[in-house]
């Protein structure tokens, strides 16, 4: 009887020690552009943030981040397991299921303070920053804001979403601007290479409001601040920014922010579907 208790305990020693030695799971994140894939683990797996991002401190102790540069790229990695799971806003978690069935929610996130998006401007464009931050008021106190959010945030078909198009100005400056569609229907571009979504309506608004042209710049995620000090775009939606001062790793030193135009606590992690 002894011996087949000291041969558990030895089975049991082995499968801890197999378990502890294998390599930790991966979960995908669209990368944020001031900061390292370690900070970011830090600051999700610290027990006081635990509140900050409930389910995953709790669930996902021993897993790694894993930054993507484009939402293309971190679909194909969780279709191809090479990460367990990507986490996104819930907004673009049902967009992204909508358009890849194989794809299936695990679980779901919230964080404490609300995450938020503004537009990054270079730090001397201060008057391009204060007309901006205008225009978003006044579409704010107006209910427009709240308008485009519920038709291009809420839909049932995203693909369906109607391509936006920007008034003209003869004589009128023209302002660059980069996005991504990396983060759809928020930032969005649909399958025609058309865009479209919230960011883009919004622009439009503030195009109208403020008397000014707009050129759009693709750009990938990781390449906002770089289209920004290269003045290759004047104005890039979007930053990710919150009232939590651990979450104010995207922007760098080099960028202003506008006032934020859209809000957020709620995370979907998504990953393949079993067969």
């Amino acid at each position: 009887m002894k011996k087949i208790f000291v041969l558990a305990l030895l089975i049991v020693a082995l499968v801890s020690s197999a378990c502890a030695a294998a390599p930790a799971n991966k979960i995908g994140f669209l990368a944020r552009l001031n900061t390292t894939e370690e900070e970011f683990h830090t600051i999700i797996h610290n027990s006081w943030n635990t509140n900050s991002w409930s389910i995953f401190s709790s669930q996902h102790e021993n897993d790694e981040v894993k930054f993507f540069d484009t939402m293309a790229s971190m679909i194909m990695a969780v279709k191809a397991q090479q990460v367990k799971e990507i986490v996104l806003p819930k907004v673009t978690a049902e967009y992204v299921i909508q358009a890849n069935p194989e794809l299936a929610v695990c679980c779901a996130a919230k964080t404490k303070y609300p995450m938020s998006l503004a537009m990054g401007f270079r730090k001397d464009d201060r008057i391009f920053q204060d007309r901006f931050n205008l225009a978003i008021t006044a579409l704010e106190d107006s209910w427009k804001l709240v308008e485009l959010q519920w038709a291009y945030l809420s839909a049932t078909d995203f693909e369906k979403l109607t391509p936006v198009t920007f008034p003209k100005f003869e004589g009128a400056d023209t302002i660059k601007v980069a996005i991504t569609g990396d983060l759809p229907p928020i930032d969005f571009i649909n399958s025609q290479g058309s865009p479209s979504g919230f960011n883009v309506a919004l622009l439009a608004e503030i195009a109208r409001l403020l008397k000014i042209n707009i050129e759009l710049i693709q750009v990938d995620s990781n390449a906002r601040t770089a289209a920004l000090t290269s003045k290759r775009a004047d104005v890039v939606f979007w930053y990710e920014t919150s009232e939590d001062y651990t979450w104010k790793y995207d922007a760098g030193e080099d960028v202003i922010l506008s006032t934020p135009y859209y809000s957020w606590n709620e995370f979907l992690h998504l990953t393949l579907k079993e067969k």
